[in-house]
């Protein structure tokens, strides 16, 4: 028996000194009776130093907080397990490292009886394990951080789809709080309640992903603030033994790429409509020359099926002769590319599915930075176009034959009129030679008369102008021809200075408006000026007339025919009096409906206003 004791005495010890545990034994009295080397320098005070003194001595700042458990144990005989003693301010250690943790434990030591004798002091450090459960709470910590911070969506599910955790962003969002989906079927969920096939969709998707198998589908789930587009995903999550353990949901928010891609959409419906809506043939071609897009008009004009020709290089609309000169222009034009016409000088022809040609024109739009798209090219068909052209030339030919025919023969008849005028004045002139003296003069105004209108048809004849005639320059001839006719050796001058020679006069018009200045200056010239005896003792007629025509503001001309002479007596009124000019002129004034002003002293100046174009008048 004795030897039993002492074998397990010695077991004790051994085991004190060798388990990685602080460990001591007290008595009733809370004396230490054994104590390892462990313990003791947990304390801080050498092992020697225990034996025999009570733990309120030993430790007397610590044990006011471990005495009540002390005598817990030593009445009821029941253990303290596993309490924290690490870094209790009660204890001035310093050998002992602040970072490490120690756990506690009292065991009631009883004899054969049953009955308390001491208690037995276990201290565990668990730093280690301490240390690896506070990284892995770090870790959780900062998984956690990281996943509230995220803006994608993310949630743990229970197998059976009940929802044991989400994020922050789905919650704050639909104005939840972890507690309002904790423990509810994820289906149910205030994100699907807005449309039972949504919610059915999400079930359906939990079922898949029981079954292994993840979900990916975009779905429209239920805000605070409205409804937004989410690309979800469902996907199973395994356990080391390659069990489903847990379903994690997670999503991204794409309302915005969806309102982008839909505005994309109708952007591209838009162009398309608007594509095939022009009236002309559309044909894109990449940098390879293969046809990338074609419009309906395109596919009418060359009768073919859209998947007939995208794809395909556009020499298959290029005439048979023409493709390798073709092929060689368009790889000229890449290396130069601009928008222009094609070919602009020369008639160009496209091939139509039946191989049959037809005349177009084209012109080529680059498109640079595209990389579908190099060169978008516009194709008219021009077969109408042409026919009509060639109608048109066929009309202006026949036209310009029957013009020249006209003009041919006004320009005859004009001849004709003017010779037959001249005549006239010939034969007045033959007959003046026989007639007496106080004939001569009335057969020499007549004959005045008929060259003034003479004069308008050569001016026509000679200007190739069958509808008006340049105003100034016939009055020049006009007065020339009445000076050489009425008073070829008198010393009267003629000016011209103020006629504007840019002004014409409607064919019409002319003939009233010479014989109105026929009148004017013949009656200057014969009682304007007085006869003065000259150097040699001759009678001599010396004075001015001069002529002015300008173009006024409300579109009439202004006609100034006056004279240097003696002016003209109160008692000479037009359209009255033995002289037929002075007769004729009021007649000639109101076929031109121009308004007459006369000045009769110094000198005689009448200022006739009228339009150049009958129907102005």
């Amino acid at each position: 028996m004795e030897q039993d004791v002492l074998l397990k005495a010695q077991a004790f010890d051994l085991l004190m000194a060798q388990l990685p545990v602080g460990l001591a034994v007290l008595d009733q009295q809370q004396r230490y009776l054994a104590i390892n080397d462990r313990l003791a320098h947990f304390h801080g005070i050498p092992a020697a130093d225990h034996l025999g003194h009570s733990v309120a001595t030993m430790l007397p700042e610590l044990y006011p907080s471990i005495a009540p458990m002390l005598v817990q144990v030593l009445e009821s005989g029941q253990p303290l397990l596993n309490f924290d003693i690490s870094n209790n301010p009660t204890i001035d250690n310093p050998g002992c490292d602040a970072t490490e943790h120690w756990f506690g434990s009292y065991l009631p030591l009883c004899d054969a009886a049953a009955q308390v004798q001491g208690v037995l002091v276990i201290a565990l450090n668990k730093t280690m394990e301490w240390g690896m459960q506070q990284r892995r709470q770090q870790d959780l910590d900062k998984l956690r951080q990281v996943l509230d911070n995220m803006f994608a969506f993310v949630g743990i599910l229970a197998p059976d789809g009940t929802v044991q955790d989400a994020n922050r962003p789905p919650l704050e969002m639909a104005g939840l709080t972890l507690a309002d989906v904790q423990h509810k079927k994820f289906w149910d969920c205030f994100w699907w309640s807005h449309d039972p096939a949504v919610a059915e969709q999400i079930r359906h998707a939990i079922h898949q992903a029981q079954q292994g198998f993840t979900s990916r589908f975009d779905v429209r789930a239920r805000m605070q603030h409205g409804i937004i587009d989410v690309d979800f995903m469902l996907a199973p999550m395994y356990d080391a033994e390659g069990n489903i353990c847990n379903l994690i949901p997670s999503g991204i928010e794409i309302t915005d790429r969806k309102s982008s891609e839909q505005q994309l959409i109708d952007s591209e419906l838009r162009f398309r409509r608007v594509f095939d809506s022009v009236a002309d043939g559309l044909i894109s071609v990449d940098r390879h020359g293969h046809i990338s897009l074609v419009n309906k008009r395109a596919l009418e004009m060359f009768g073919y099926q859209q998947h007939e020709m995208i794809g395909q290089p556009i020499e298959m609309l290029v005439p048979q002769d023409k493709i390798s000169g073709h092929h060689h222009s368009r790889q000229q034009y890449l290396q130069n590319p601009s928008t222009r016409p094609m070919a602009e000088l020369k008639e160009l022809f496209a091939r139509r599915r039946d191989g049959s040609l037809f005349p177009v024109e084209i012109g080529l739009t680059y498109l640079e930075g595209d990389s579908k798209v190099s060169v978008l090219a516009t194709v008219t068909d021009v077969t109408d176009a042409k026919a009509v052209q060639r109608d048109l030339q066929q009309i202006v030919h026949d036209k310009s034959t029957l013009l020249a025919e006209r003009t041919a023969l006004l320009n005859e008849v004009h001849h004709r009129v003017k010779n037959n005028l001249q005549v006239m004045s010939s034969l007045l002139s033959l007959q003046s030679r026989n007639a007496p003296a106080e004939l001569k003069q009335a057969f020499a105004e007549s004959q005045m008369r008929v060259r003034t209108m003479a004069l308008t048809h050569q001016l026509l004849y000679e200007n190739r102008n069958f509808s008006s005639v340049p105003l100034a320059v016939y009055l020049e001839q006009l007065c020339r021809l009445i000076q050489q006719t009425l008073a070829p050796t008198s010393q009267i001058r003629f000016s011209y200075s103020g006629l504007d020679q840019a002004l014409l006069l409607e064919l019409e018009l002319t003939i009233p408006c010479g014989l109105l200045v026929n009148e004017v200056v013949t009656n200057s010239l014969k009682h304007a000026f007085v006869p003065q005896v000259g150097a040699d003792g001759s009678m001599q007629v010396r004075g001015q007339v001069s002529l002015a025509l300008q173009a006024l503001a409300d579109g009439r001309y202004q006609l100034e025919i006056s004279d240097d002479g003696i002016g003209m007596p109160g008692t000479v009124q037009l359209g009255s009096g033995a002289s037929m000019g002075m007769q004729l002129i009021p007649a000639f004034i109101a076929q031109l409906n121009a308004e007459l002003q006369l000045q009769r002293q110094p000198g005689t100046c009448y200022r006739i206003s009228f339009y150049p174009q009958k129907e102005a008048r």
